[in-house]
């Protein structure tokens, strides 16, 4: 079991992992906007946290699925549906 650490510009780009893998992914998020960041996980990743540290926004989540696997994260106010920003990350699990 190994822990893969993400940030922004792992986006776009094909994640190796193996079940049971943890995966971190930490986002800007400045605590002064309105701005949010949602995911969107498949079935196959198990979140385990979602926290907003000082600036960031954290998700841990298990890969306890095989196959490819997209992980959507879209920046956007509550009240609006259009996102400002959205990033996929994409895990081929093994």
């Amino acid at each position: 079991m190994v822990r893969i650490h993400l940030t922004e510009e792992h986006s776009d780009h094909t994640i190796e992992l193996h079940k049971g893998d943890t995966v971190e992914l930490c986002l800007p998020e400045p605590p002064a906007s309105d701005y949010r960041w949602r995911w969107r996980l498949p079935e196959g990743l198990r979140m385990i946290t979602d926290e907003q540290v000082p600036g960031q926004r954290r998700l841990a989540f298990d890969a306890c699925a095989c196959g490819k696997l997209e992980l959507r994260a879209e920046l956007a106010r509550p009240w609006e549906s259009e996102s400002r920003q959205a990033l996929t990350f994409t895990v081929h699990v093994q």
